[in-house]
């Protein structure tokens, strides 16, 4: 059954509603239940300005969600919407019945709403991050495909396509380069998979002063636009610069993509295939021959394992999706399946 929603605000619901109830879907198959809430999109100006506004809450009584979404990036609407989405759960279990304070302020004054809240928080969350995961699998099977990184070419489509949708990127996309702009940038830091550490040269930077990707010259390459959260900070500080300003660096250093550094970095220059045989025969996972498997060789077989215990239900998933990429390999045709899947979530 689809969820009912209700667009009260200006935001533009072409393409975002799909995404909305395919949410909602996903939620349903996870918990169980038949009957999903209503939602209502709803402006609120006043609220908006305010550092501390409201985001959502859900109603009980009515089974209804109401998010807020003035000024907000569309997958911190998502956020929000997973969130209340558990409170429903709770609700249909009977978990909000009671004689329980539902008032201003009830995480602090009631000790089962907080346990609520924190459910909500905790489960919320880890439904969307599941839901953005499994979004990404149904696409494409990252870790199957050969050395050419589709992860990345992925990654620079759909910014680009959410950029020129809802225009979220114009924030990030130099505008008014000569505006210094005073934020924490990070001086040194360590790229969490390959364990390479390096000096950022160049990162995004909106006008409220906040850093979502780094442009990072390490050793022997560069590597542009790393996700904040693929990196560890070591040294960082308060400064001011424009958007545009770079620190020197190596020019004449080669450009690498993630993937690329990883691979680099592999113990012996292993490829995962082999770590791959290393999860059937323990003795073959030690690529040092050392006796012990490093964190690389526990971190890297761990994701391997995890990925073979999930194909079995991906390839059922892209049977009953007909995804493209479950028979055609070219990564021209898998590009093309993809930019077309990409242009009717974001229409």
């Amino acid at each position: 059954m689809a969820c009912q929603i209700t667009n009260n605000s200006s935001l533009d619901m072409k393409g975002f509603e799909d995404i909305i109830q395919s949410l909602v879907s996903f939620s349903q198959k996870r918990f169980g239940f038949d009957n999903p809430p209503d939602l209502f999109l709803n402006s609120d100006p006043m609220n908006a300005k305010k550092m501390l506004g409201k985001t959502a809450f859900y109603d009980p009584h009515s089974k209804e969600i109401h998010i807020y979404v003035d000024g907000r990036h569309p997958k911190d609407i998502m956020r929000s919407i997973a969130h209340e989405l558990i409170h429903h759960v709770q609700n249909l279990r009977g978990d909000l019945d009671g004689d329980h304070y539902h008032g201003e302020g009830y995480a602090q004054k009631d000790q089962h709403m907080r346990n609520m809240e924190k459910e909500a928080y905790l489960e919320g969350n880890m439904l969307l991050r599941d839901f953005e995961d499994r979004k990404e699998q149904t696409i494409y099977k990252e870790w199957r495909i050969n050395k050419m990184s589709l992860k990345e070419w992925k990654n620079k489509e759909l910014f680009t396509l959410l950029s020129d949708r809802w225009g979220f990127g114009k924030n990030i996309v130099a505008e008014s380069d000569d505006k210094e702009i005073t934020h924490m940038c990070a001086l040194k830091v360590t790229h969490k998979e390959s364990g390479q550490v390096g000096h950022p040269y160049k990162h995004t930077l909106t006008e409220s002063g906040d850093i979502s990707h780094y442009s990072v010259e390490f050793d022997d390459v560069l590597v542009e636009n790393i996700a904040v959260e693929d990196l560890d900070i070591m040294v960082q500080k308060e400064h001011m610069h424009a958007k545009k300003d770079e620190k020197p660096h190596a020019k004449d250093k080669p450009v690498v993509s993630e993937e690329e550094l990883e691979e680099m970095h592999c113990p012996s220059g292993k490829k995962d295939d082999e770590l791959e045989e290393g999860l059937e025969n323990p003795e073959k996972a030690d690529l040092d021959k050392d006796g012990k498997l490093s964190s690389y060789e526990k971190k890297r077989g761990a994701a391997i394992e995890k990925s073979i215990k999930d194909q079995k239900s991906m390839d059922e998933e892209l049977d009953e999706m007909h995804c493209p990429s479950k028979s055609k390999k070219d990564d021209e045709k898998l590009k093309e399946s993809m930019r077309k899947r990409f242009a009717r979530l974001i229409k």
